[in-house]
């Protein structure tokens, strides 16, 4: 095990990075003038071209001509480079798309820190530019916003180097774009029509390279990954950039998800049925009895279990949306015991009682499935508009077969057209163990919503009232048991080293190390080595827990505690740390929720920063 002047020692590139971050001091205006004269120059002003003070060498930049001596800055986030005079297609409003960034042939090369359409707030905004240090050409936007929202306001910075490199700073910018019809970039282009016009967006805070191409951007959906932060856009050696984070703040931030995280209900939703058939069709989906709840699937190609029915089985009436007691030969074991007595409703709802959940109900939702006073029971749902009482449609049938009971949706007509419009599918009861599958042979074909819309669900809920936590995938459903959180780690305050900060994390949920014993055993590891997409244990006999870290470095020491929560401290300090160090952390806590007797939580990132 590695200690903490090893672990420290390891700083990444972004560390390595000279930090810049945003500073919005010094700098005169840069003299934006309205584009036309009923714009105002907050909103739609472009500044005459400016001496970069770069001397006759000019900006270098590979793959043009130049020299690029003097910039046009415009108000919506963008500068154009040229060799003294205008530069050449200029473009009001921000840009449309990525045509926009490579220009057409003639075109000047861009350089755009957050190119979209701004509009500078008064009196606070301003556009500056500072030259006071040699070498050193800055743009200032202070106080803009997206045109026509109400804010909030940021600010961000480009400085372009007389070495050819351009970097970026961010103050904390909003989700972008609330217009979707003006959509924002960030990035650097030669112009010239460089590319072809395919050229994809990519996140300039992962370490992208354009390669030889001169190219290179990030279009902003939600909030920016580089909010808050700054980068550096480094020629290669090639004809092309390298970006890389140059300052970031100090932070924590989680990552997957602890152990063993139970809902009471759980389910996918899709709004139409195309999609709906695409999902299931050929596929089933195991809820398993592990005495309590159940565990949840998903398995491709599991049709194949479809067992079809017998001349000996029972064919349940005829109905657009009404529901059907029947009872097992022998009660099957649920949550709090057994029953016999069972429901099924034509719009595909298997209840674990003789009253059905949401009876006549040919809408599903979320919040019908989790509403106690709708669905009280236990109850198992392929939930659709279905109507066995239409012209054409086959029978709903069940019967037993080895042990299990199946349920059979055999070529039922769905509402709606066109016709014929027909599902085949089954549930599966195991009436031993109590555990049930679903089967998906052929969904219904609709293209057509029927008119009272074409909503499918597929899902479980357990007896009495629960949260809604929205429609999950079906692959990623969790654990269906009373509601409770996994395992959960997190940190605070931010890792700042300039000079110290005494970082806490803290572990909640733990489960108890014996059952009803108030005793709680926890440790946390930290690790040089996040893994953000995190791997099962199941191999260790721990299914469903994650390893979010790929190496123990530094054990921080076992806490036996007496109430559910755990914490440990260290001191991150500017001896031990450099700037941009990636520190990972995980809990573990010891007990006998699983075969291998530990239960993880999520990880924590921190970066460390100087603020």
């Amino acid at each position: 095990m590695r200690h903490l002047p090893v672990l420290s020692g390891v700083a990444l590139l972004a560390g390595a990075a000279t930090a810049q971050c945003l500073n919005t001091a010094g700098g005169s205006p840069a003299g934006l003038v309205p584009t036309y004269t009923f714009y105002t120059a907050a909103d739609e002003g472009r500044s005459p071209p400016i001496d970069m003070q770069f001397g006759p060498a000019g900006f270098p930049m590979a793959g043009t001509v130049g020299p690029w001596t003097h910039a046009v800055v415009e108000s919506n986030g963008v500068l154009y480079l040229t060799t003294g005079g205008g530069a050449v297609g200029t473009l009001d409003f921000g840009p449309f798309d990525v045509n926009d960034l490579r220009g057409f042939v003639g075109d000047s090369p861009r350089v755009a820190p957050f190119w979209h359409d701004l509009d500078g707030v008064l009196p606070s905004w301003a556009c500056n530019v500072d030259t006071s240090v040699p070498g050193a050409f800055k743009v200032t936007w202070i106080d803009v916003r997206e045109y026509g929202s109400l804010g909030p306001d940021y600010s961000f910075s480009a400085t372009l180097y007389d070495t050819g490199i351009v970097e970026f700073a961010y103050g904390t910018i909003p989700a972008q774009p609330q217009n979707p019809a003006l959509p924002a970039f960030a990035g650097i282009s030669i112009g010239d029509g460089v590319g072809t016009g395919l050229e994809t967006s990519v996140d300039l805070t992962t370490g992208p390279d354009s390669g030889a191409l001169g190219l290179l951007f990030q279009q902003v959906n939600g909030v920016p990954s580089f909010s808050g932060r700054g980068l550096s856009l480094i020629p290669n050696g090639l004809g092309g950039y390298l970006a890389i984070v140059s300052c970031d703040a100090a932070r924590h931030e989680n990552y997957g998800t602890g152990c063993y995280t139970t809902q009471s209900s759980a389910y996918q939703l899709w709004t139409d049925m195309p999609s709906a058939k695409a999902a299931l069709d050929g596929n089933g989906m195991i809820f398993a009895f592990n005495g309590t709840g159940y565990s949840a699937t998903f398995v491709p190609g599991f049709a194949v279990t479809y067992v079809a029915p017998t001349g000996g089985a029972t064919t349940l009436g005829v109905s657009d949306d009404g529901n059907f007691p029947i009872t097992t030969s022998v009660p099957v074991p649920v949550p709090g015991g057994a029953t016999a007595a069972w429901n099924v409703s034509v719009n595909g709802i298997l209840t674990a009682a003789a009253t059905a959940n949401n009876a006549f109900d040919w809408t599903p939702t979320g919040v019908d499935l989790t509403n106690a006073g709708v669905a009280p029971n236990l109850a198992f749902y392929t939930w659709h508009d279905f109507n066995s009482a239409e012209v054409g449609s086959g029978p709903i049938q069940y019967e037993e077969i080895g042990g299990v009971l199946y349920v059979t949706w055999n070529g039922v007509e769905c509402y709606g057209t066109p016709s014929p419009n027909v599902a085949t599918w089954q549930f599966q009861v195991d009436l031993a163990s109590g555990s049930v599958t679903m089967v998906w042979v052929s969904m219904n074909p609709a293209t057509v919503a029927a008119a009272s819309g074409d909503d499918t669900l597929v899902g479980i809920t357990l007896a009495g009232p629960g949260p809604d936590a929205g429609s999950q995938l079906l692959s990623a459903l969790p654990a269906i048991g009373a509601d409770t959180a996994g395992l959960s780690l997190s940190a605070a305050p931010a890792p700042v080293i300039n000079p110290s900060t005494l970082v806490t994390w803290t572990a909640t949920n733990v489960p108890e190390f014996v059952p009803t014993s108030g005793v709680y055993l926890t440790t946390m590891f930290l690790s040089v080595n996040p893994l953000p997409g995190g791997i099962d244990l199941f191999f260790l006999g721990a299914p469903g827990c994650s390893a979010y870290i790929g190496t123990l470095d530094l054990d921080l020491g076992a806490q036996v505690t007496f109430a559910p929560t755990a914490s440990w401290s260290l001191l991150f300090d500017n001896v031990n740390f450099a700037p941009g160090d990636v520190i990972a952390a995980q809990a573990i806590s010891l007990n006998p929720l699983n075969p291998f007797g530990v239960t993880t939580s999520n990880g924590v990132r921190s970066t460390t920063q100087p603020q």
